[in-house]
């Protein structure tokens, strides 16, 4: 008996062979993380022609995968800004962006919703005419995210160089011991600012500004794993120049480091810290808001701030930052206060802790 093929299998027949050899894949699942009342997702889509050929990368869908609906499209230079390559020549930019045969590319994405954030997101990525449709990925609920204290105390504090902006830390993919990942992706940099100025006096002593000097306290009960101490402080950075005090490698790149343990696979690193300010030593126990040190600028730091990320482990730099919140803050932005609960800052103003 002769058997007749069903629809779906002649439409499987007709299509294209091989389909765009487009590899599409999230490496670190997103979590919907509440900053400034709204829900924010921040994470990667890595993108890798496997044929040899260029293959057009010209507009990316981003799908409600729960209900099937379309969340944001991004295409030419919404696009553009989004996108990375992966070592030199990987893109080119002519009629539209074409990633080069066996080339790679990463996708820095940043939704935000106004409510709730989708429990499932599916991406889809045109080249040419044709979609290549990437697997469903779990978002992680927020309920999931660690609850801290703030890493610093008192007033007048800017939370930089956050997740909420293209900084350096939100970009910084690096491949450590074989693995790439992105340590600082939701890494801050604490600065004083006092009378709208971030130093009072001589920008090049690193005692005229407002951070330095101010003591880091423990986000939680936690144990003590690094307590690295020794390096000097920098000269600032002016227009004319900045150098570090000692020549920069993995070891040395974070300055004098505390990195506490707080279980659960979870670890808090607080970098850059003043020369001989630290109070604790490693296999210490430390109670949440107990002092640790004191800001400075050591390591791969041009101004006094302190460096503070959470990462699934305790390397400042071969980790991968892992979101989380501060159980309560002040935030100012222009004239408005808000009281924020169980949130992680994202915004460029100035917080108070209380």
């Amino acid at each position: 008996m002769a058997l007749i093929p069903s629809a779906a299998i002649l439409d499987e027949a007709t299509a294209d062979f091989p389909p765009v050899q487009l590899e599409m894949r999230v490496p670190f699942a997103p979590t919907a993380i509440p900053s400034g009342g709204r829900e924010h997702l921040i994470y990667e889509l890595h993108l890798r022609n496997f044929g040899n050929r260029p293959l057009a990368i010209s507009e990316l869908e981003v799908h409600d995968a729960s209900v099937n609906t379309t969340l944001a499209t991004f295409k030419g230079a919404s696009l553009e800004a989004l996108i990375a390559p992966i070592g030199q020549g990987a893109l080119t930019v002519g009629d539209g962006l074409m990633l080069g045969g066996g080339r790679s590319c990463v996708v820095f994405m940043r939704l935000i919703s106004e409510g709730t954030a989708p429990l499932k997101l599916q991406h889809r990525m045109r080249s040419g005419d044709e979609f290549t449709t990437a697997a469903v990925i779990d978002v992680v609920p927020r309920r999931t995210l660690r609850r801290l204290g703030p890493p610093v105390k008192g007033s007048d504090w800017v939370p930089t160089n956050n997740a909420g902006e293209d900084s350096h830390h939100r970009i910084g993919l690096l491949a450590v011991d074989g693995s790439a990942c992105i340590a600082r992706r939701y890494a801050i940099d604490w600065k004083r600012q006092r009378s709208g100025a971030w130093f009072n006096g001589d920008q090049t002593d690193v005692r005229a500004y407002h951070a330095y000097g101010q003591t880091v306290v423990a986000v939680a009960d936690a144990t003590v794993v690094v307590a690295l101490d020794g390096f000097p402080d920098n000269r600032p950075r002016t227009d004319a120049s900045f150098a570090p005090a000692q020549e920069l490698s993995l070891h040395s790149v974070g300055g004098n480091v505390v990195t506490l343990d707080l279980g659960g696979g979870l670890f808090a690193s607080y970098a850059h810290l003043q020369p001989g300010s630290l109070e604790v030593r490693v296999g210490d126990r430390v109670r949440r808001g107990q002092a640790l040190g004191a800001i400075g600028n050591t390591g791969d730091s041009r101004w006094p701030h302190l460096h503070f990320q959470v990462s699934d482990g305790p390397n400042l730099l071969g980790s991968e930052g892992v979101p989380y919140v501060i159980d309560a803050y002040s935030e100012l932005a222009g004239d408005q206060r808000m009281q924020r609960r169980n949130e992680m800052p994202m915004r460029d103003v100035r917080i108070d802790f209380i």
